[in-house]
């Protein structure tokens, strides 16, 4: 029994506390980790960042060059500036793990039931995405990653994008509808037509991401013989990482995934970060996490490449742990000169970029079908 707790039921008498054992599950269960779908999945298919900078030349204007003529007339051969960079720095966050050396005695032996100092590395991690994944859909302010409010924008939230204005380059906007308080699949329509270029598969969304609230919208609006599919053999799934298809549940063999909704063959997702009342459509080609891979040759020996293989966590924070290396380091337990105890840290070090904000688009103000 835990000390200091008075268990539901009938409390164990003098006769049965000095002789019986408690039986104490051998998991941590996490009551307070909600999902980070889009940063789990935007991780876990997350590239190298190389360089000081990370910067994308796009062309942002025509030339205007070209000319219909029926003879002999005097052509242009004037030069044309179209393109600009987009530069994009990495920003960096930090959780650290602490060990307490008394702890860690009191917690050694066959009377183990849980590794607490591997559990502490669970929870730092855990903590870690939870951190992240709500900076996915900010706006890059406070040293955080450029988030969703800041790659899918019209210029309300942020005026520049990779430092350059959207103002005087307006290529760099995306498409924001406001909803005026319904979700329609027509206004969905709408917004796909208008990001997309028609015909092109590479150039259409590849994935949709809103609240939960609003994914129960939308559940709302399909056909009941929809509803009535997923009701009898149950919703399909969206894998972490690779392609945007959704597949059954048995397909994934097992494998990490998230329930999904589909638009036109293509998953919604639902992540208790997203923004209230948006419903953001995505094309992941042209939106990525770039983390550094690299341990600088001076503090080799000190920090690692991420490498969590421990299990002593149910919930959020085990279904969702670090996605991939691309970003996350650790430095490893050092004890402290003036403590009795160990400290590590976790390291994420990377940013979420853009290459063509016009193929990302949002719907706003959603409150009801």
């Amino acid at each position: 029994m835990a000390q200091g707790v008075t268990p539901a039921g009938i409390n164990p008498n003098a006769r049965i506390n000095p002789t019986t054992e408690r039986k104490l599950y051998k998991k941590v269960v996490d009551n307070v980790l909600n999902s980070r779908t889009l940063m789990a999945r935007m991780m876990g298919n997350g590239k190298p960042f190389n360089g000081k900078t990370f910067d994308i030349p796009v062309k942002i204007t025509d030339s205007g060059l070209g000319e219909y003529f029926a003879g002999l007339e005097t052509l242009s051969s004037a030069a044309s500036n179209t393109l600009i960079e987009l530069s994009f720095a990495h920003t960096a966050f930090a959780q650290p793990v602490v060990s307490v050396m008394l702890e860690s005695f009191a917690n050694s032996g066959p009377e183990q039931s849980i590794d607490l100092d591997v559990f502490k590395l669970e929870e730092a991690v855990g903590e870690t995405i939870q951190s992240l994944g709500t900076a996915m859909y900010g706006t890059g302010s406070s040293n955080q990653p450029l988030g969703l409010e800041a790659h899918v924008d019209d210029g309300t939230n942020t005026s520049t994008f990779g430092g350059q204005s959207r103002t005087t380059y307006p290529a760099l906007n995306s498409t924001v509808t406001a909803s005026s308080g319904t979700l329609t699949l027509a206004k969905l329509a709408t917004l796909e037509s208008t990001i997309s270029s028609a015909g092109i598969e590479t150039e259409y969304p590849t994935i949709h991401v809103t609240t939960k609230t609003v994914w129960d919208l939308y559940e709302r609006l399909l056909q009941p013989s929809v509803r009535a599919e997923y009701a009898s053999v149950g919703y399909p799934a969206l894998s972490l990482r690779g392609n945007g298809i959704v597949r059954s549940r048995a397909d994934l063999k097992g494998a990490a995934g998230f329930t999904a909704l589909s638009f036109r063959g293509i998953p919604v997702i639902a992540d208790e970060a997203c923004t209230s009342g948006v419903w953001y459509m995505l094309n992941e080609r042209y939106l990525e996490w770039r983390g550094r891979t690299i341990v600088p040759s001076k503090y080799a020996g000190v920090l690692e490449k991420v490498s969590l293989t421990g299990n002593t966590m149910e919930g959020v924070a085990a279904e969702i742990k670090a996605p991939s290396d691309a970003g996350w380091f650790f430095q490893k337990m050092q004890v402290m000169p003036n403590q009795a105890g160990m400290i590590g840290r976790f390291y994420v070090i990377g940013q979420l970029v853009g290459s063509q904000p016009r193929r990302q688009g949002k719907l706003t103000g959603i409150t009801t079908v």
